[in-house]
């Protein structure tokens, strides 16, 4: 299977790194807030609170960290990707974050205002891209929610890689109707290789071709009058029929990976062969 940088999958679904991250180093760097007495920008806000920023170590100023730990982000950075816009966004969210109370305390309400708006947009877009918060410490980071997914989010069919991310989405749980769509999608997908995958795992083939046709996905099997109907099933709860949807995404994507082993598998089968014939 072909892989596509994730960057790329978040594109296909319309939501644009780069252009989020114009938007954030614009809030943060270049957006001027006007106090009673000045004009400030985010940045200068943090520049102004660095003493009291936790994490400063023996740094002395805003600029002697960037320095010393090689925080450079530009207006228009020649290598951009995702990881170039989490690791902003960490730097910038914590700085802002953490510099909440002194302008409480010392700036004007717009200046708190432009404080919260910005953390505000910065949890927007780290939920867009499918990564969360990580607290440790006093110090925020933002991980993946699911690893698995971004993996193989890169090597389906460019349609189908947001699919796969949305479904762990919050807005997402208790939805059993696109919950069933997504999986449906993944089992169309997967129903072309299921020769491939019985070759490298019948166990994982046959329990999730069974799931596929009697957990009320590809066959009716709550309705008592059908010829596919299962009474187990169909006296299932919702939250029951949830889970195993859940249980179900998460085989299918292990899988795609499975299957995008196979060139990986011959091609280590023919250094192990190259290397033992030296």
């Amino acid at each position: 299977m072909a892989r596509i940088p994730f960057s790329q999958v978040l594109k296909n679904a319309s939501i644009d790194p780069r252009k989020e991250y114009d938007r954030l180093f614009f809030m943060f760097s270049k957006k001027p807030i006007t106090d009673s007495r000045e004009t400030f920008t985010l940045r200068e806000v943090c520049a102004q609170n660095f003493v009291n920023i936790p994490f400063r170590g023996t740094c002395i100023s805003l600029e002697d960290f960037d320095e010393s730990y090689n925080c450079h982000f530009t207006e228009n950075p020649s290598n951009f990707d995702i990881d170039y816009l989490v690791t902003f966004c960490e730097y910038s969210y914590n700085l802002v974050y953490l510099s909440r109370g002194y302008a409480f305390n010392y700036l004007s309400s717009d200046v708190n205002q432009a404080i919260r708006l910005y953390i505000t947009q910065i949890e927007n877009v780290i939920e867009k891209i499918c990564y969360m918060p990580n607290d440790k410490e006093n110090i925020t980071d933002f991980v993946p929610k699911n690893q698995v997914a971004i993996s193989v989010s890169e090597i389906v069919d460019p349609n189908l890689s947001y699919k796969i991310l949305e479904y762990n989405h919050h807005s997402m749980k208790g939805d059993i109707r696109q919950k069933r769509d997504v999986v449906l999608t993944l089992a169309d997908q997967l129903e072309p290789q299921r020769a491939k995958l019985k070759q490298i795992n019948s166990t994982m083939e046959s329990d999730l071709f069974f799931l596929f046709n009697n957990l009320n996905l590809r066959h009716n099997n709550a309705d008592p009058n059908g010829k596919n109907y299962v009474s187990f099933v169909a006296a299932m709860k919702e939250e029951e029929i949830e889970q195993w949807y859940d249980d179900i995404y998460q085989m299918c994507l292990l899988a795609f990976l499975e299957l995008d082993q196979i060139d990986r598998k011959s091609r280590v089968a023919q250094l192990k062969t190259d290397i033992q014939n030296q």
